[in-house]
Parts: structure tokens; sequence; C-alpha cells
């Protein structure tokens, strides 16, 4: 008969459990705060493409960060976790796909609400808040604080 083992859980992996719950908080928790913010500016508008693309991306920067905090060896446990937070989200904007999710909400701060989205194709186009085919995604790299700096641009509107 096989005997059940005793899980034997050391200070190192209590550590590293309490590094990986602020690391949560950092990379997760508070960057979904801003997520809801924009959801509250998005005013009914269609939301949910638009927040679970970016809970997924909160997702695999936890992953990311959970290697750093298995390389990282110091302690308090909160300052590992917001070493490895603040390096996830250095490599962020710099990383294929990724950077354009994470310049979105630096435009809608900038803007001082919801940004002109630019996209590339056969012509470069942009949508507008409000209109029904707003929406940003993982290939839109351009954005325009108002239609005019669109235009001035040569961009067109998306008239679809």
């Amino acid at each position: 008969m096989n005997q059940p083992t005793n899980l034997i859980i050391t200070p190192r992996m209590r550590s590293f459990q309490r590094a990986s719950a602020w690391l949560a908080a950092f990379v997760i928790g508070l960057p979904t705060l801003g997520l809801v913010a924009v959801i509250v500016a998005l005013r009914g508008r269609p939301w949910e493409l638009f927040s679970v693309t970016y809970l997924v991306l909160f997702m695999l920067a936890y992953l990311a960060g959970l290697i750093l905090l298995a390389l990282l060896r110091f302690r308090p446990d909160w300052l590992r976790a917001l070493v490895a937070a603040v390096a996830v989200y250095a490599l962020a904007p710099i990383t294929p796909l990724v950077g354009t999710m994470t310049h979105y909400p630096y435009h809608v701060v900038k803007c001082g609400g919801l940004p002109v989205v630019g996209s590339e194709g056969v012509a470069p186009g942009y949508t507008l808040p409000g209109e029904e085919d707003y929406a940003v995604t993982p290939f839109n790299h351009t954005f325009f604080c108002t239609e005019k700096e669109a235009k001035a641009a040569d961009y067109y509107h998306d008239d679809f």
C-alpha cells in the first residue's frame, strides 16, 4: 500500500507564496482597478473583448513575474514582488502585440478620455469613441486625442 506523503512546506516556499500573492496584487489587482475605470469611461459601449484581452495580458504578466520571483532571493517578500512587477512592466511596452495594449491606457489619461483609435490596413483608418465598432486590439498601435489629429496624419474615417 502506498502511504500518502505529507507535503512539507519550507520557509522558502512560504516566502514564495507570500511574494506571489503580492505579485498578483501588483500585476493583476492594481491594473484591474484601472481597467474598471476605462470600462466606466466606455459608458455602456461594448467592453467584453477589450476587458478579456487585458485580463489575459495581466495573467501573462503574472506568470512572467513568477519566473522572476523564483530567481530573486531577498526580503521582504513584498519588495521582491514589487521588483518583479516593475521588471515585467518595463518589458511589456517593447513586447510585440503587448506594447499597443500598454499604450492605450496612457492615451486615455493623456487625452482626458477615450482616444481615437487608428488602424492599419490597406489604408490607415480610425474609429471614434462612441461608434459601434470602436475597439482596441493588440493590432491597433496608433492613437489620437482628436479626429482632427487623425485626419492631419492622413487617416480616414472607417465607415463600417
